[in-house]
């Protein structure tokens, strides 16, 4: 049964979820766009760059930080989850962009999912 204290407790999780998810989806588009920028020799905008990367990997964190922590990642530790999630979400951005930055995101949970599944679960 859902009490209104356990309401406000999944409120409080999923808005420090959405907060994790923030900063790391902005850290992990900051690196990416950052990393493309010094490689193709645009060294005058990295700094433009990076906030845009940090302004675009904010949201796509904010998004899906509390959406893959509920569904798919219940059982992985926190700091496992944001730091593989925050690197597959940079080496699929600088791969893909913005949709490979997403990609990046969901194959990364889906592989800590699979390692972190019940014994019974796993294939």
């Amino acid at each position: 049964m859902l009490t209104m204290r356990r309401a406000d407790r999944i409120v409080a999780v999923t808005l420090g979820l959405m907060g994790a998810g923030m900063v790391c989806g902005a850290a992990a588009g900051a690196a990416a766009v950052a990393f493309i920028m010094l490689l193709t020799g645009g060294f005058e905008f990295v700094i433009e760059g990076a906030v845009v990367g940090a302004v675009c990997g904010a949201v796509l964190g904010t998004v899906t930080a509390p959406f893959l922590s509920w569904l798919l990642l219940r059982r992985v530790p926190l700091g496992r989850m944001f730091f593989v999630c925050s690197v597959g979400t940079m080496l699929g951005g600088i791969v893909g962009g913005l949709y490979g930055a997403f990609l990046g995101c969901f194959v990364a949970a889906l592989i800590l999912h699979a390692l972190f599944a019940p014994p019974h679960q796993r294939a």
